[in-house]
């Protein structure tokens, strides 16, 4: 059994990690850190044994620990994935790891000296209709994927819409928050390195916050091309992923999935939830445990666990680049090549 810790007791805490630790026997919680007594009481309300902490140095001067779960807004996390990679821990950290080039590089600089694992939570990809997805394009149903169309519409930010729209604490807006989930999703989907991508930011909705609430985003790969569109200023709350292939299509619109070949459909699929329902999926986080617990001693998942976070971090730096001039096309080359695109993302 692995013995871990949380840092950083909110909602994501309480209402997606702790129910998916509870229902595995590999991995155990022992300790959590927050500086706000009401999010450790709650948290301990879940988790009665667990002994509770103001602050991580304390905390880990007191516990014997084989992993960090790391739960804190995005402008803590390298503060926490680094403390955990001084002390010999594995991470687990919600995304986006980190929103500055210069970050990433000491995260990844930490986590080989430590020989530990940093394990992005990019927990979209286990959805069972994104998983059926996936499982159907690996099967060819509908021959080469030729293009694909991401699509998020939400009426606001998730959750507390006040740090959410703050970049000081976000480090960005939707681009850095859905748009995270976008970009892994579009590799996973279509297994290839990106090679262009151009982008655009508005404000339609939150015009005096100092983020973006809206982006559309094109990103060419070596045989399809990819079309994300994320809002938090639309008057509904959906998921849409379209593929289009040499034999067919997928669409997956929130609960259902429906595959056209010739013109007619000839599969339709209707799961238990939506895309769309609710923020913080249990049961997505629950269902990546064992690759966690598999990538703990595989030295190859290791290295490709934060590599993704990596390609996500670069992509979404070029999404703002481009953005900032127009909507310039970008190459994806250059920034796989080059660990130089610093400075938070969002100015």
């Amino acid at each position: 059994m692995y013995k871990g810790a949380i840092l950083g007791c909110g909602a994501v805490a309480c209402q997606a990690h702790v129910p998916a630790w509870q229902t595995t026997s590999t991995f155990r919680i022992v300790a959590a850190v927050d500086p706000v007594p009401a999010h450790r009481a709650q948290l301990q309300s879940l988790l009665p044994t667990v002994r509770c902490y103001e602050d991580l140095a304390t905390m880990l001067t007191h516990e014997q620990l084989d992993f960090l779960d790391i739960c804190t807004p995005p402008v803590l996390h390298e503060e926490g994935i680094l403390q955990a990679c001084a002390h010999g821990l594995h991470v687990l950290c919600e995304k986006p790891l980190t929103f500055h080039a210069a970050a990433m590089q000491r995260i990844m600089t930490a986590a080989t000296a430590a020989g530990v694992l940093v394990f992005p939570v990019h927990n979209w990809k286990y959805a069972p209709i994104v998983q059926t997805l996936k499982r159907l394009l690996q099967e060819e149903t509908i021959g080469t994927p030729l293009a694909l169309d991401l699509t998020t519409l939400r009426t606001q930010p998730a959750g507390d819409t006040g740090w959410r729209l703050d970049p000081a604490i976000a480090g960005g807006g939707i681009l850095l928050d859905h748009g995270w989930h976008a970009f892994y999703l579009a590799l996973f989907l279509l297994n290839a390195v990106p090679q262009t991508l151009m982008a655009t930011t508005e404000r339609r909705l939150y015009l005096a916050a100092e983020v973006e609430d809206t982006v559309t985003c094109e990103v060419t790969f070596p045989h399809a091309q990819a079309r994300i569109h994320l809002t938090w200023a639309a008057a509904q709350r959906t998921n849409r992923v379209h593929v289009r292939g040499t034999r067919g299509a997928i669409l997956v619109e929130d609960a259902c999935l429906r595959v056209i070949q010739s013109g007619d459909m000839v599969q339709e699929l209707h799961f238990p939830a939506a895309l769309s329902a609710g923020s913080y999926h249990p049961d997505w986080f629950a269902a990546m445990l064992p690759d966690f617990h598999t990538a703990l001693g595989t030295d190859s998942m290791r290295v490709q666990s934060l590599r993704e976070a990596e390609l996500c971090l670069r992509l979404t730096l070029l999404a703002y680049h481009s953005a900032a001039q127009g909507a310039r096309s970008l190459s994806c080359t250059q920034a796989l090549d080059c660990p130089v695109l610093s400075g938070p993302v969002a100015t």
